[in-house]
């Protein structure tokens, strides 16, 4: 019965191959579209998700009259982490603003992103170095690495991860420096760079008028983040105003304010930026499911056109 109902099948489908071309390949086609849409949402929205306190951490933002920005000053991070004990952990990254070379002989890298960052953001980000994140020795201390690709460039037949030297700038400049290894450069992430400096602390002996930084903090699971929100507000004046006697300056230190973005909006919609990005994506879901939900209703009616010219077969199997 089984190779019967085949047999009729696929006769059926050669007899009408127009209409099976038009059935078959609009919904394979739609199922392809559908397919790809759901794809690149996922890749999407799955930045930085491989860090295990993905939900739990925000970039500290400061908003004034006019622009938001996610530029804060180094001493801001201490200060939240030392007076709200709902924040596990907070840490500050500063980016390199030019580009600098690196080089090891005849071999030399140009390095256009390097970052820096405190031991405490390099936890909270979940920067993982070959041979594991480790802590400075002392205050002053640095432990410098570069990502695998980099270190492919300048040390092609390096087998070990055995610290090395390396020359900094112009040839002739004699600055030199110490790469203690690789680290992990994750692409799927916000956080990228050609190399990366981890110190205990950075930013020493700037005040808050250093907005060149970027401060994250990691709460603790079930924070009131609304709340925390405007502690954090509140701190941040009061931190502005110590020894400030300006009135007008008051004024304006009394209309600033600060904000807690998730590290979930960072690729797609941050709060200090363009969110053109996230109703891209959110066009596209939607388009890619109203082509498959036409691709369907054309298939449904297409076969139902078909229907009534396999009455004869039925009447024939009866």
């Amino acid at each position: 019965m089984f190779k019967l109902n085949l047999k009729i099948a696929l006769r059926n489908l050669w007899r009408n191959r127009g209409i099976t071309s038009i059935n078959v390949g609009g919904l394979a086609t739609a199922l392809a579209a559908f397919i790809l849409v759901v794809l690149y949402f996922t890749y999407e929205t799955s930045f930085d998700k491989i860090n295990p306190n993905y939900n739990n951490i925000y970039v500290v933002g400061r908003i004034y009259p006019d622009f938001k920005t996610n530029y804060t000053s180094p001493p801001f991070a201490k200060a939240i982490k030392q007076n709200f004990p709902e924040v596990e952990n907070a840490g500050i990254t500063k980016r390199g603003f030019f580009e600098f070379t690196i080089k090891n002989g005849k071999n030399t890298l140009f390095a256009k992103n390097f970052m820096q960052a405190d031991y405490n953001a390099a936890k909270i980000l979940d920067l993982k170095p070959t041979g594991g994140l480790e802590k400075p020795a002392g205050e002053a201390d640095r432990l410098s690495y570069l990502s695998e690709e980099s270190m492919k460039v300048l040390f092609p037949n390096k087998t070990d991860n055995k610290p090395e030297m390396v020359g900094m700038g112009a040839s002739n400049s004699g600055i030199t420096s110490k790469i203690n290894g690789s680290i992990t450069n994750n692409l799927h992430s916000n956080i990228t760079f050609d190399g990366i400096s981890i110190g205990n602390e950075i930013g020493q002996g700037e005040n808050y008028g250093y907005n060149n930084y970027t401060t994250y903090i990691q709460v603790k699971p079930g924070t009131d983040v609304a709340n925390l929100e405007q502690k954090i507000t509140d701190l941040y004046r009061k931190e502005l105003l110590k020894g400030e006697t300006d009135q007008k300056t008051i004024e304006e230190i009394k209309g600033v304010s600060t904000f807690l973005d998730p590290l979930a909006n960072l690729h797609l919609r941050p709060k200090a930026g363009n969110d053109a990005p996230y109703k891209i994506l959110i066009a596209l879901s939607v388009l890619g499911i109203l082509i498959l939900v036409i691709a369907c209703i054309n298939f449904t009616n297409l076969s139902i056109a078909q229907a009534t010219k396999r009455a004869k077969e039925v009447g024939v199997k009866k």
